[in-house]
Parts: C-alpha cells; sequence; structure tokens
C-alpha cells in the first residue's frame, strides 16, 4: 500500500511502486488516495474523485491499483485505515511502502509507535540530504529489524520489520515540488 494525497500524483510514485513489486515480489501495490493528510493543509486540495482520475491517467501499470478506500471507510489516518483493511482482507499479506522522506518524518505521523507493530514498512530511496534516513524513530528502535535489499526477490513480509530499497536509481520527482512549479508558471490573470 501506498498512500498519499497525490496532489498531484507524478512518475516518481509510478517508480516506487515498480521498484517495490520488483524488491519485495508484490503482486500489486494499492494506492490509498487520502481525502486529506492530517500532516498538510487542505487549502487548494482537488477532491479525491479527481486526484483518483489524475492517477488513473498517469498509470501504464496494471498492477498498481487507484483506491480511495480511506473515503469509501471513513478514516483518515493509517492507524485507523490499516485495521479494517486487515479486517477486510484477511488473506491479503500487506506492506506500507513510502519514500524515505516519510521515514525522516514518521515520528509525526498519529500513533507511529503503534503502526510500526501492525505492519512491514518498506522506504525506497529518494533524493535526501546525507544521513537523513539513519536519523529515524525506525533506527532508533531496537525492537525492530532491518533488511537493505539489493536486488528482486520475495521476503518475507513480517510485521517489525523495515526493508530499505537503495540499488535503484533516484527518482527526484516530488509533489511539492510539481505544485511549486505550476505556481511559479502560472499565468499572471489579465487586468481589465
Amino acid at each position: 500500500m501506498l498512500g498519499g494525497s497525490f496532489n498531484p500524483p507524478h512518475l516518481g510514485h509510478v517508480h516506487n511502486s515498480e521498484v517495490a513489486m520488483k524488491y519485495l515480489g508484490l503482486d500489486a501495490v494499492w494506492w490509498l488516495v487520502t481525502p486529506g493528510n492530517p500532516l498538510k493543509s487542505k487549502v487548494g486540495l482537488p477532491n479525491v474523485i479527481d486526484r483518483m482520475n489524475s492517477c488513473r491517467q498517469l498509470v501504464q501499470n496494471p498492477r498498481i491499483i487507484i483506491s480511495d478506500l480511506e473515503s469509501n471507510l471513513g478514516t483518515t489516518r493509517t492507524v485507523e485505515t490499516l485495521p479494517l483493511i486487515q479486517k477486510n482482507f484477511p488473506s491479503t499479506e500487506f506492506v506500507w511502502l513510502a519514500g524515505t522522506e516519510i521515514a525522516h518524518e514518521f515520528h509525526k505521523w498519529y500513533r507511529w509507535q503503534d503502526l510500526i507493530r501492525m505492519i512491514p514498512f518498506a522506504f525506497v530511496g529518494r533524493p535526501t540530504q546525507y544521513g537523513v534516513v539513519r536519523n529515524t524513530v525506525f533506527h532508533n528502535d531496537s525492537s525492530l529489524s532491518h533488511h537493505v535489499l539489493h536486488h528482486g526477490g520475495r521476503p518475507i513480509l513480517d510485521k517489525g520489520h523495515i526493508y530499505w530499497i537503495f540499488s535503484e536509481p533516484l527518482n527526484p520527482q516530488s509533489s511539492t515540488l510539481l505544485r511549486a512549479q505550476k505556481t511559479r508558471f502560472a499565468p499572471e490573470p489579465s487586468k481589465v
């Protein structure tokens, strides 16, 4: 599962999904298009349907599934969403997928200590400052088992395990940068 606002979706999301499928042996990656990230402003956030349509226009890989499960479940926080998904799909193995920039800010997530006990996490390398990845709540918790994956395969995806994938080229695209570029290059309103 790759959760996010997808405002806008971009090829970095596709890259992370395809890298995770390769290195973790995943059958699919579900993009959970959230109604709104509690850590980000909702000002100017397009509605879920528009963002899902943008995702569908971008994604060519049939193994990437676009979903609005959080909207359907009435949840906004991962710690609330995850148990409901696991209950509704009891025979499915899940792993939470994100870029390494999320690992650095994970301590801001609501009930993050509970989350790391509920599901394995996998982080795909993203352009970040040197040393940022080593300074995370994941590395400060000695009960977690860390695995750096160097090639594709199908590791056992257990709770309490963190998978790090750095062996692929880094994709620099980010929704934040794309929104900033759109704002910077937006045409000036005409004056009458």
